[in-house]
């Protein structure tokens, strides 16, 4: 039961990490230089971050030597048994390039982990070092939020009225477009904005689709919302033309 409570307790602190870290640092904005690779050295296990992520991601293989197996088949097991409770920010698989026969580079494909996956996949360990790996991991997750430079600052409710913003404006640019021809047609002094207005805006109304939309990738939102963030029905689209 202590072990269970012990769990329960680095849980809550690992998800009150996460929502600061949501808030504060938005997925791309946390320099994953911030930690140094010295720092990431776990009971004299030197753990290499991936270098082509932005964030802290590890292998399969470096959580199974940091967590005492034999083998990264045992962190494998761990995940496909429990993997309803990984979302996409903890797990992904992801294209690497490894030496094959004759030193031929050759690509492959790995799972790796966000630090919050490593705590996860820590937490049904059953090895003695998983204690204390679950507890280096929330250090260090606690480092990337108090460290990691805060380029600005959106609430959800924020991100989500500036995605309707968004909403408007393009609706906007696109009811302009059709009443245009009619301004043209009766040579109104407001015609030459209504066709250079929409034409104008499209780069910068992709730019801030792009930008809203990693924003907000950790909204869960599809055609099934009803809420305010089915908002997100529309900026989640391709490019404008």
């Amino acid at each position: 039961m202590a072990s269970l409570k012990l769990k329960y307790s680095e849980a809550l602190k690992c998800a009150n990490t996460n929502r600061a870290s949501i808030e504060n640092n938005r997925l791309g904005n946390i320099d994953m230089n911030i930690v140094a690779k010295s720092d990431l050295n776990f009971h004299g296990i030197q753990l290499q971050p991936i270098e082509q992520m932005n964030d802290i991601w590890l292998t399969s293989s470096d959580i199974a030597k940091a967590l005492g197996y034999a083998s990264s088949k045992s962190v494998s097991t761990i995940y496909s048994r429990n993997s309803d409770e990984f979302t996409d920010a903890m797990s992904m698989v992801i294209k690497m390039k490894t030496n094959g026969i004759n030193n031929n580079l050759r690509e492959k494909s790995v799972r790796v982990f966000s630090l919050r996956g490593c705590h996860l996949i820590a937490m049904f360990a059953t090895t003695t070092i998983a204690k204390e790996f679950r507890k280096w991991v929330l250090d260090i997750l606690d480092r990337e939020v108090t460290q990691s430079p805060i380029a600005q600052q959106f609430t959800d409710e924020e991100l989500c009225q500036l995605c309707w913003l968004w909403r408007h404006a393009t609706g906007m640019a696109g009811y302009m477009m059709d009443v245009e021809p009619i301004l043209t047609a009766a040579e109104h002094r407001l015609a030459p904005a209504y066709v250079s207005y929409p034409k104008e805006t499209i780069f910068i109304r992709n730019k801030v689709r792009r930008m809203l939309e990693r924003e907000t990738m950790h909204i869960k939102a599809d055609h099934r919302t009803e809420d305010n963030w089915r908002v997100l029905r529309n900026l989640r689209i391709p490019e404008l033309h």
